[in-house]
């Protein structure tokens, strides 16, 4: 009998506290406004994400980065980021 192949990837589920820069206080911040997972984080706005939890501007792009990274959901761009770039144009 030949073996069988497992051709589904098991995955780990990450959770926010295992993004860098995230530590307890603030994945508890973050659940509290909804951002429970990674994709949440991913598709969330760094203005938001830095009122909501607290944290700089800086620290909440590269929360979104990491998430969007581990979620795997491409060059991402919200709405706000493509009206910025929209005005840009002349």
């Amino acid at each position: 009998m030949a073996k069988e192949e497992k051709t589904v990837k098991e995955e780990k589920k990450v959770e926010v506290e295992d993004l860098p820069g995230v530590g307890e206080a603030t994945a508890e911040k973050l659940r509290e406004n909804g951002y429970d997972d990674i994709l949440s984080l991913a598709v969330a706005s760094p203005k938001d994400l830095s009122e909501l939890a607290g944290i700089g501007e800086g620290a909440a792009i590269k929360i979104i980065a990491a998430a969007r990274k581990l979620a795997d959901v491409g060059n991402f761009e919200s709405g706000e980021e493509i009206m910025k770039r929209r005005q840009l144009v002349k």
